[in-house]
């Protein structure tokens, strides 16, 4: 007898895709379905549009709420499931007719827990790619989890994947609290009321769950099928504003971290090419950005990340023609506090921004050298100070040199 299996499938303003989404589920090969959908408060003509499909399948369960983001309308989903098995699918993008099909007989197979296949992204349904060649296997868990960091075949993503509800029922094995030694680590918690949620309100929420799923599933079933079709949407970039918040992916990631290194040790080089992999998106950013805003605020998240890998993209920015660029550049200088940001530290001296005079200082006390002193010197006697903070921290930093030097 087949087993039931739920799918889960939050909707927020997508009335541009939700009907290409839900046609691919609908008729999926499988049949023995739950089709659950979970409005998260749209305001344009998704809610109309699911209900026309309700109509035409008595599978689908409708489930409004007030928007609350991807976790909990997807944790809502979770709490309302009575499958054996349950799936993600994102409402902008869609699956192969045999999706589900693919993943459950990946899951009788192997006896396993979790099933993954192969995902593509796509911007048009022209650029849809079939690979009539594909194989599986049974991977331990420390396997997948190998992969995943690597970027081998399996994506840290909750979609494109068959999970056993019991994941999402039981209590979790993993002692959480032992890894909270940091405040800010709080909000990545995958824990509620004793089973595993998407953490709420935070960014990247599939990282922050899939790596102990995979953990407490012991075992996974992988193929390399392409069933899950992932929308990028081509406008959404040049749209999106960088955000502070954004950044937290890199607390998210050290978290994460400390608990697959507490299982697996050895798999310390996949956890250092999984960090390398974030910092790459962050220095493509900076190389790409134009608008002078956002530029800031991704040159602050490289200050706080205190990576001296950084520094051949912000010795040039000491240079760039907006003043506030100037200044945030040098302020994540003296963070990093590289020796070999000297000279531009020594020439920030005479930025014509006086906070930006006082940042050099500053890292200058630190990293300064004879040069360094004799030119906060020459500076402090020449110079008309129209700011007193800047005076003050040419005078410590003059003092400090002078003990160390």
């Amino acid at each position: 007898m087949k087993c039931l299996i739920s799918v889960v499938v939050p909707v927020y303003n997508v009335e541009k895709y939700i009907d290409r989404c839900l046609n691919s589920i609908i008729n999926q090969t499988y049949r023995k379905l739950e089709i659950i959908i979970v409005n998260d408060g749209s305001t344009d003509n998704s809610r109309k549009i699911i209900d026309k499909f309700s109509k035409m399948d008595s599978r689908i369960i409708v489930i409004d709420k007030n928007n609350g983001g991807l976790s909990e309308a997807r944790n809502v989903g979770i709490n309302a499931a009575t499958g054996d098995y349950i799936t993600f699918i994102d409402s902008d993008d869609f699956v192969s007719y045999d999706y589900i099909e693919y993943l459950y007989s990946l899951i009788e197979k192997y006896k396993v827990k979790v099933a993954s296949s192969f995902y593509q992204i796509i911007s048009s349904e022209d650029e849809i790619k079939t690979n009539e060649e594909y194989i599986d296997q049974k991977l331990t868990a420390r396997e997948a989890v190998n992969k995943m960091l690597y970027r081998e075949n399996i994506a840290h993503i909750a979609c494109g994947k068959l999970y056993s509800l019991d994941l999402f029922r039981n209590k979790p094995t993993i002692n959480f609290s032992k890894f909270f030694s940091r405040k800010e680590y709080y909000e990545f918690n995958p824990v509620e009321n004793s089973m595993y949620k998407f953490p709420v309100g935070i960014l990247n929420e599939d990282l922050a769950l899939i790596y102990f799923l995979i953990i407490e599933a012991g075992s996974i079933a992988q193929g390399t099928k392409k069933t899950y079709y992932y929308f990028s949407n081509p406008d959404s970039i040049s749209r999106s504003r960088v955000k502070k918040k954004d950044f937290s992916v890199f607390s998210l990631y050290e978290f994460v971290s400390s608990v697959i290194l507490d299982y697996y040790p050895d798999l310390d080089d996949a956890v250092l090419e999984f960090r390398n992999t974030i910092y790459v998106k962050l220095y493509k950013r900076i190389i790409t950005e134009k608008n002078a805003e956002d530029l800031m605020i991704l040159i602050w998240a490289t200050g706080e990340l205190k990576d001296d890998r950084f520094l051949a993209l912000l010795h040039p920015l000491t240079s760039h023609r907006h003043s506030d660029v100037r200044r945030i550049t040098y302020s994540a200088l003296r963070k990093i506090e590289s020796p070999s940001s000297r000279e531009y530290l020594q020439r920030g001296l005479y930025d014509s921004n006086p906070q930006t005079r006082q940042y050099c200082a500053k890292a200058l006390a630190k990293i300064g050298n004879k040069n360094s002193l004799k030119m906060l010197k020459q500076l402090r006697n020449k110079k008309n100070f129209e700011k007193e903070y800047v005076l003050r921290a040419y005078e410590e930093a003059i003092s400090i040199l002078e003990e160390d030097i």
